[in-house]
């Protein structure tokens, strides 16, 4: 059975890198893209089980990506938490996602590795 796939757009390298290696060590098949522009290209192209997305990115901002995101037919249903560390620049992100869906940097790591865990089934996709 294949790994479970989470694509993880942060514009950030350390942070990208940071959720790659806590989601690889977790079994997760990751894919990362540096922007928005990029992380809808790897969406289209990967559909992955889980999209975390960083909400400040230059370009295509994650609130954007999440509009063409939920437009598109193919991806509309991809869950996705949101890992940013301004909320508040977002007004009604907690409100469209749900508080379970968005975790503000600094985060807990077991938090988000559980959340993660709850929303794809593990990374076998097993529920």
């Amino acid at each position: 059975m294949s790994a479970t796939r989470v694509l993880v757009v942060e514009d950030d390298p350390s942070v990208r890198g940071l959720l790659h290696t806590l989601l690889s060590a977790e079994g997760y098949d990751v894919v990362t893209a540096s922007d928005g522009l990029a992380g809808l290209v790897k969406a289209a192209a990967t559909k992955p089980a889980l999209m975390l997305l960083d909400l400040m990115m230059p370009d295509l901002g994650g609130a954007r990506v999440l509009e063409e995101i939920r437009d598109d037919p193919e991806l509309s249903e991809t869950p996705v938490i949101v890992v940013t560390g301004k909320i508040d620049a977002v007004p009604g992100m907690r409100e469209v996602l749900g508080d379970d869906h968005v975790f503000v940097k600094p985060f807990a790591v077991a938090e988000l590795l559980a959340r993660v865990a709850e929303i794809t089934g593990g990374p076998s996709g097993d529920s």
